[in-house]
């Protein structure tokens, strides 16, 4: 298989895994991607042979530069303290405690390769750390050191690591060597990363003063960023990663300062470019972690001297000696923090979180498989296969458990989704103001409404055919947010019990007109046939919505198909029976109007069903009046042209309104801060799509 014929598989298996993971939402998205990438090795026969280097550079590089560009640069700073012990003493700490339980709980394996084990388990990973938070609601401190500390530990475990290997590689360990090769990774990064972040920002900064506003200039110059940096720390020996992490939030910081050089359009751009980049990469490493599971896996399985069940129960305790530290770590500094501050409270269930939130992936996997085979010396590296095979099941191991236990030790489920940019992270209200009573689905409800209403107020002879168009949009969308609202489900079922009678009204109504239509011999017989068989489905629809959408689309286009093929091989001249199907599609939704709107009329009063009841009339009278206007003429180009530009006017302006209302649901004290920031996100991006290749004279 070719690289790209590789590429194509890997990425497909990324999108697979976000459409299982969206009717599967219980189970992390990582998981399934593992589990792609699993059944890619075993069934595909795919084998990937990871190389450390172009890994980290590929993968880890944009991804941390990505999360140091986006991280609260005010909590970074405030919580300097417990990141930084969390990213270099834990480790430390995990390394050296956990390499010695580690030997002695295996005998067979040699002090620097227990060493060189826990050192690679040591740091935690940032794709998986971000998969957790999106899933449970962690304390907002505890998930900005968590995610912090990874974007650091990296560095200071894979140098542990590396320094454990070479001493078992060589047979000797110089305590001076290693500290000074320690120091020379973490400070020469550091300055690589702050003086090539900063130096790029300004050399974009310059060229933005020059006069050269290129959107594609400024996105590609900021995803190019975390390679070169890497490469050129990598090129002198020092950390690539510490460098790109420290050359993100210089870049950020040098570029909020200069906010005013970048327009508009190239930010939302570039954003949006590295949301899709970075979503594309997290995906592709734990789908590249599946891949190389079972080969890691292959050799210690298949190894006589160590029963299946005692490697699986090594791993076990392994996972087990580096959570119990993590915990134990996180328990003492709260003892700490409480002993200078005593309104700090202590709570072991927080230090349980923290262990959990220790998950360890890709990073971990693509180090521990550069494990050289042999030694110095010509001999095999002792106990290399039980290490990879102990490095796979603390992966999976980490990640089952923080899945299964986070939602039970912290009963509470996240709206607050940290893979999103900083632009869009959660901000509070003050304390002052009081609590909302409306929820951002219902919000969006509301606005949704009143676009509609607008677009009623704005309706005349000429545009109607458009209104109805985009009322009959707005429509689809407030009926999926009505479904999607739990809080009031009696009235929920009830409108879906009311909108299901008038549907069925009016699909007599429709099949009576359509009878009269022969018998007039107003239509042909092949004509009432495709009609009739038309109707008979949408009548089977209505009772199975519990088929997916997908499969309904996937029938109509059957239909449509076999209603085409009917036509061409009847008698009658084609154009002549799509001609009468128009008048027979007009008449009969002519038919359900006059059956609706005569229903209607008989519901006399104004009580919450009667409201319901004439809301759900109206919505379908207005799909009704729709079709009419879609049979009654095919428009020339010029009319065509002169549609866009009314859709267009007509669809700001009804945008307009509703941003207007979010103001007010804001100003009324309704929906929170972040809800009227998320909605007016939402208003945005409509209008952005609907301007989207303007370019009117």
């Amino acid at each position: 298989m070719t690289l790209i014929e590789l590429m194509v598989v890997l990425v497909t298996g990324v999108a697979l895994s976000s459409i299982i993971s969206h009717f599967v939402p219980a189970i992390p998205i990582s998981l399934f991607q593992i589990a792609i990438g699993v059944l890619l090795a075993t069934m595909g026969h795919i084998d990937v042979e990871v190389d450390s280097h172009w890994f980290m550079m590929l993968f880890v590089a944009p991804i941390l530069f990505n999360d140091s560009w986006r991280f609260p640069k005010r909590e970074l700073w405030e919580l300097r303290a417990p990141i930084l012990l969390n990213a270099i003493l834990l480790v430390l700490v995990t390394t050296i405690l956990g390499g010695y339980a580690i030997h002695w709980l295996i005998p067979q394996l040699p002090l620097s390769v227990a060493l060189a084990l826990a050192a690679v388990l040591s740091p935690t990973d940032p794709v998986a750390v971000q998969a957790i938070a999106k899933r449970v609601k962690l304390p907002e401190n505890l998930l900005h050191v968590v995610t912090g500390e990874s974007l650091v530990n990296d560095a200071t475990g894979l140098v542990s690591f590396n320094t454990a290997v070479k001493a078992t590689v060589a047979g000797t360990f110089v305590l001076g060597d290693a500290l000074l090769n320690f120091a020379w990774m973490t400070v020469v990064g550091t300055i690589i990363g702050i003086v090539l972040g900063a130096g790029i920002i300004t050399f974009r900064n310059w060229v933005s003063q020059a006069g050269l506003a290129d959107v594609v200039f400024y996105t590609i110059l900021t995803i190019l960023m975390p390679f070169m940096i890497f490469w050129a720390a990598e090129g002198v020996h020092a950390s690539g990663l510490i460098a790109v992490v420290t050359g993100g939030v210089a870049a950020k910081i040098l570029s909020d300062r200069k906010a005013n050089l970048l327009s508009a359009e190239a930010t939302i751009v570039s954003v949006h470019s590295w949301e899709v980049i970075v979503y594309v990469l997290n995906g592709l490493i734990f789908v590249l972690l599946g891949i190389t599971l079972p080969n890691a896996l292959h050799s210690i399985l298949k190894n006589t001297a160590i029963a299946n069940w005692q490697a699986f129960l090594y791993g076990f305790a392994v996972w087990f000696i580096v959570f119990a530290l993590r915990v134990l770590w996180a328990y003492f500094i709260q003892l700490g923090q409480h002993w200078h501050h005593r309104q700090t409270a202590v709570s072991f269930r927080s230090a349980i979180v923290s262990g959990l939130t220790g998950v360890r992936g890709a990073v971990t996997m693509a180090a521990v498989l550069t494990v050289p085979t042999v030694t110095a010396t010509g001999a095999a590296f002792v106990g290399r296969d039980l290490v990879i095979f102990i490095a796979a099941v603390v992966v999976v191991l980490s990640l089952v458990m923080a899945s299964i236990m986070l939602p039970l030790v912290t009963k509470e489920a996240s709206q607050h989704d940290f893979t999103q940019p900083e632009s869009v992270t959660s901000v509070n209200d003050s304390d002052e103001r009081p609590k909302a009573d409306l929820s951002e689905r219902r919000a969006r409800l509301w606005i949704t409404r009143v676009g509609i209403q607008q677009l009623r107020e704005m309706q005349t002879e000429d545009n109607r055919r458009i209104i109805h168009e985009l009322i009959s949009r707005r429509q689809k969308s407030a009926r999926v947010l009505r479904h999607s609202l739990h809080d009031n489900q009696d009235q929920s079922d009830f409108a879906a019990e009311k909108e299901l009678e008038l549907q069925e009204l009016a699909l007599q109504a429709q099949r009576d007109r359509l009878q009269q239509l022969l018998v007039e011999e107003t239509i042909s017989p092949v004509t009432y046939g495709v009609q009739a068989k038309r109707l008979d489905q949408f009548e089977a629809d209505l009772g199975s919505d519990r088929d997916l959408v997908w499969t309904k689309r996937l029938k109509w286009l059957y239909r449509r198909l076999l209603a085409d093929i009917r036509i061409w091989w009847s008698d009658e001249e084609s154009d002549t029976v799509y001609e009468e199907s128009g008048i027979a599609k007009r008449e009969m939704a002519k038919a359900a109007i006059k059956a609706l709107s005569d229903f209607v009329s008989g519901q006399v009063g104004d009580t919450v069903t009667h409201r319901i009841i004439r809301q759900t009339a109206y919505n379908l009278i207005v799909i009704y009046r729709y079709q009419i206007e879609m049979t009654k003429h095919v428009p020339s180009f010029d009319q065509q042209e002169e549609d866009d530009r009314k859709r267009l006017e007509l669809e700001l302006k009804a945008l307009s309104a509703e941003r207007d209302m979010v103001q007010q649901l804001y100003d009324q004290k309704r929906i929170t801060r972040q809800t009227s920031i998320n909605l007016r996100q939402y208003i945005n991006y409509a209008e952005t799509r609907a301007l989207v290749g303007r370019n009117e004279e």
